[in-house]
């Protein structure tokens, strides 16, 4: 081969040299390009990266109070002994429907509607029966009157409450107390009662009058069976009637019982 021949050999290697040198520079620019889109220190962002936060966990539901049916059932003894200390809840009926509970209709006894509360769009019912059985023997009507509530126009019977309202020895004059269920804790108009209505749970409100110094059982019953004193009434009216409608409304409303 002349020179000549060697020299357009030579320029033919040089040319494909340059041109492999050029392909591999371009294939190296886009690999470099896309590594720049997708690293996480690039200006362009990537879509698992612009993702919308997750929602916020849903609000606790809020319990809303229960609207109830109060039967309110009054015990003691009748007639003459109307006024002693065993009928306190008979001598404080009368304050009562002075109350918000002011009677509206009859039905075994006045029937009031509870207040609104100013928080609640929320209203109770309360209905007044007073028995006019001798204590001892206040089962049958209480248990005839709350038959007779819990079929009458809109009551709602599971959300009927019966409430009995009677005289607590056990508790100081002035002074009231809720109860729910339990014994009758030798109460004997709530012996009889529980006697009557035995598959009912009773809710208690105990009107107090003190108990005497002397224990004995002939001295007690003396005790209650007279006439409760003017000052003990106007203290039970005074100071025990307000605790008898705070345990009212909040039994109402469903935040006792």
């Amino acid at each position: 081969m002349g020179i000549k021949g060697r020299r357009r050999q030579r320029q033919r290697r040089e040319q494909q040299q340059q041109h492999i040198l050029d392909q591999n520079q371009h294939s190296s620019d886009e690999t470099t390009c896309e590594t720049a889109e997708f690293s996480p220190s690039s200006s362009s962002t990537s879509p698992l990266l612009s993702l919308p936060p997750p929602p916020p966990p849903p609000s606790p539901a809020v319990e809303m109070p229960i609207a109830r049916h109060i039967l309110l059932c009054a015990i003691g003894n009748p007639g003459a002994l109307l006024a002693t200390r065993h009928s306190a809840a008979h001598i404080l009926l009368p304050h009562l429907a002075s109350t918000p509970l002011s009677p509206s209709r009859r039905h075994g006894g006045p029937t009031a509607t509870g207040p609104a509360l100013e928080t609640e769009s929320l209203s109770y019912t309360t209905t007044i029966f007073q028995s006019t059985s001798f204590m001892n023997l206040s089962g049958p009507a209480v248990a005839k009157a709350w038959k007779t509530f819990k079929t009458s126009p809109g009551i709602t019977p599971l959300n009927s409450l019966l409430v009995i309202l009677h005289d607590e020895l056990e508790v100081a004059v002035g002074r009231a107390k809720y109860k729910k269920g339990g014994s009758a804790g030798g109460h004997n108009g709530l012996s009889s009662i529980a006697a009557s209505l035995p598959d009912v749970t009773i809710h208690k409100i105990g009107l107090g009058i003190s108990r005497p110094k002397s224990h004995e059982r002939d001295d007690v019953a003396d005790y209650v069976l007279r006439p409760m004193p003017h000052k003990d009434v106007e203290r039970m009216v005074e100071t025990a009637l307000p605790q008898v409608l705070e345990f009212l409304r909040r039994l109402g409303t469903g935040k006792l019982g």
